[in-house]
């Protein structure tokens, strides 16, 4: 993977970078002007830097839009920030403290990047790929229909109706409360992971052609059938590299951070059990 991509993949699980002005701001030669206010440079650095604070909210829009919104906020913010400049305001103790704020935070992204980078080489992404996906089985996927009632006692008599000769996609027209039922049950191709355990665990015990017994779920019972499987296609390195890095990444990275949190002397003061984790973020509870 080139050094770039391996950053940006990085950089994805920390902040989002706009790909074009992240690729840019590696390059020192290439981190152009792109716009000047009373002549202080903007740069296509500062652009990646803008998106870092910005992707969640601007996810949506085209990258021509978004580089062109991202611009204008930037000249805003100089013009502001000059003004500031102008009035003394650099030396107040409020904009040192959130310069302190900051400061941390681009050392622990900077570094970050790099613990990551040193820790899975290429050689370790080949690795993963060959063992998790070149050599593995293929996975499979399924077609198949089902009928979904309320009561065991149910799908039993529907099943005896289909033994009888009903055909399995007039049953689940009539019966399932599915609503799939209006297409004679039919679900398309899912591989077992995309259904619940016991649904999925059904379907690929099965053969083409066979029909279930009753299978209970959180949703109901169900009476399944299956038409075919079929082998899912395995992607190319090329294709899988990035999302391995950063399967990767995310592994490295928990055990990284447990291993400095055990070095580290951390004491929670005047929090209680505020924070029963030892200072680490939780999932803030909704209201």
């Amino acid at each position: 993977m080139p050094a770039f991509l391996r950053l940006l993949a990085i950089m994805a699980l920390v902040l989002p970078v706009l790909a074009a002005a992240g690729a840019a701001a590696q390059d020192e030669a290439a981190d152009e002007v792109v716009a000047t206010v009373n002549g202080t440079p903007i740069r296509y650095s500062d652009i990646a830097f803008a998106d870092e604070e910005m992707s969640a909210a601007l996810a949506r829009l085209e990258p021509n839009v978004r580089f062109q919104y991202l611009l204008g906020l930037l000249i805003d913010r100089r013009i502001v920030a000059l003004a500031a400049q102008e009035k003394n305001l650099a030396d107040d103790p409020a904009v040192k403290r959130r310069q302190e704020y900051f400061n941390e935070k681009a050392l622990r992204d900077f570094y970050w990047v790099q613990l990551m980078q040193d820790r899975i080489s290429d050689e370790t992404v080949r690795a993963w790929y060959d063992k998790n996906i070149a050599e593995a089985p293929p996975e499979r996927e399924a077609n198949a229909q089902h009928i979904l009632v309320d009561t065991e006692a149910q799908a039993t008599a529907i099943a005896a109706e289909i033994a009888a000769g009903k055909s399995f996609e007039d049953a689940a027209n009539e019966h399932s409360r599915d609503g799939s039922g209006e297409d004679g049950g039919d679900l398309g191709w899912f591989s077992k992971g995309d259904m619940v355990e016991a649904f999925g665990n059904a379907v690929f015990s099965m053969e083409p052609g066979d029909i279930s017994a009753p299978v209970q779920s959180q949703f109901g019972w169900h009476l399944i059938q299956v038409i075919a499987f079929r082998e899912m296609p395995k992607p190319t390195f090329e294709e899988a590299e990035e999302e391995i890095f950063r399967q990767l990444a995310r592994e490295e990275g928990q055990k990284l951070i447990e291993s400095l949190r055990e070095a580290a002397k951390i004491e929670i003061i005047g929090v209680g059990e505020a924070a029963p984790s030892g200072g680490r973020p939780q999932i803030v509870p909704q209201q």
